[in-house]
């Protein structure tokens, strides 16, 4: 809990209750999982699902930083695990779709980035909808 709280603190959010739940629950999936958007059109394997915080390798801390405070994201969004293709899976944080668990198609944005939403495709509407819907190997 310690180190979700820092996270908020540092970074002046808060991560949705599902989410918070499922870390403090150790309820992520460990290995290799896939999922399907909503729309049905891209479905692909999550590699990894970060930590909170790590100094080793990337994590919620790192993502935020590197991709939503940089400007490469809506600051709302936060990248949670990794796609097989390097893409990213994010949650909403705040605002109307906050909770809202998207796939980020990384490598369909321009050069620059957008910093929106028009590389998104919504996988599920809550955290534990998205958890529900994975499939394992």
């Amino acid at each position: 809990m310690d180190t979700i709280r820092e996270f908020e603190i540092r970074f002046g959010i808060e991560l949705p209750p599902a989410l918070r739940n499922s870390v403090l629950g150790d309820r992520l999936p460990r290995e290799n999982v896939m999922f399907e958007t909503e729309d049905g059109k891209v479905a692909g394997w999550i590699t990894e699902f970060w930590p909170v915080d790590s100094e080793e390798s990337e994590s919620y801390s790192s993502e935020y930083e590197d991709l939503s405070l940089a400007g490469v994201l809506p600051r709302n969004l936060l990248p949670i695990a990794l796609v097989a293709n390097g893409d990213r899976v994010v949650i909403s944080l705040a605002g109307p779709d906050c909770g809202t668990v998207y796939y980020w198609g990384w490598s369909e944005e321009p050069e620059p980035e957008s910093n929106s939403y028009r590389c998104m495709r919504r996988i599920a509407l809550d955290f534990d909808g998205f958890l529900d819907s994975l499939k394992r190997a």
